[in-house]
């Protein structure tokens, strides 16, 4: 790999990123105005479901991305960087949900909490399969 294709590859990545990072906060963002707007009683235990919509969205397209994309070269081997490691790696956040979880906990939430973990875990690699199994 020559300097020139590391430095594109690194600016891919971070365009893909950046975009799927703003999609998951335009998600939580509009998700919790939603909530609010609509006066749900007790609403912000509604809030750590969105980033699990989000993460389960983020693996299922990830699995179509890399079937689709997963062996390409040249420009179908820059969108498979721009939307797999940038775009479904900003989209999805590990960090997010462990806030959740710690945020669960505190509040004494620990079987709600519990299964927010096993369910993130399990759905979203569920989602990739499924992503994988359409798409080939």
């Amino acid at each position: 790999m020559t300097a020139l294709q590391l430095v594109l590859g690194l600016a891919v990545v971070c365009v893909g990123g950046g975009l799927g990072a703003v999609a998951r906060w335009g998600v939580q963002t509009a998700g919790t105005r939603m909530i609010a707007t609509r006066g749900i009683e007790n609403g912000e235990r509604l809030v750590p479901w969105l980033t699990f919509l989000v993460n389960v969205a983020a693996c299922f397209l990830l699995g179509i991305v890399v079937a689709r994309l997963g062996s390409a070269t040249g420009a179908g081997g820059v969108f498979y960087v721009l939307l797999g490691g940038g775009f479904c790696g900003g989209l999805s956040t590990l960090s997010t949900a462990a806030h959740d979880i710690v945020v669960l906990v505190r509040r004494g939430a620990y079987s709600i909490a519990l299964a927010y973990l096993m369910l993130s875990v399990g759905t979203g690699m569920g989602a990739l399969w499924v992503g994988l199994v359409i798409a080939s």
